[in-house]
């Protein structure tokens, strides 16, 4: 079993990256998303059916990319939330981590 140090420099290095991940996501995508040229449906052409069935696809599609985008953002500020919390001071399992094998076969009669 080996033991390791908690490196709060290293959380921060993270946290920055998952604040720049934030705003290119806020900033970038989801304006595009959300009024950009990706909020309006293409024309798909005049063959019979073509319009009617393309634009129900389209439709969720785009409803689910923006559902998972949704879900994104909310995951990164989850994810630096909880890393700041681990850095505030006030978790002893923040200062320091002991890292064990994991056994599937252990506890098992």
């Amino acid at each position: 079993m080996a033991d390791r140090v908690f490196d709060p420099e290293a959380i921060g290095e993270y946290r920055q990256f998952l604040v720049e991940l934030i705003e290119e996501l806020e900033s970038e995508l989801l304006p595009v998303m959300a009024t950009g040229t990706l909020s309006r449906a293409p024309a798909f052409g005049t063959a019979p059916g073509a319009a009617e069935n393309a634009m129900g696809r389209y439709l969720e599609f785009h409803a689910a990319m923006w559902r998972n985008l949704q879900y994104l953002r909310g995951t990164l500020y989850g994810l630096d939330a909880a890393l700041a919390e681990m850095t505030s001071g006030d978790d002893q399992a923040a200062v320091y981590f002991e890292f064990g094998s994991f056994d599937p076969g252990a506890g098992t009669a």
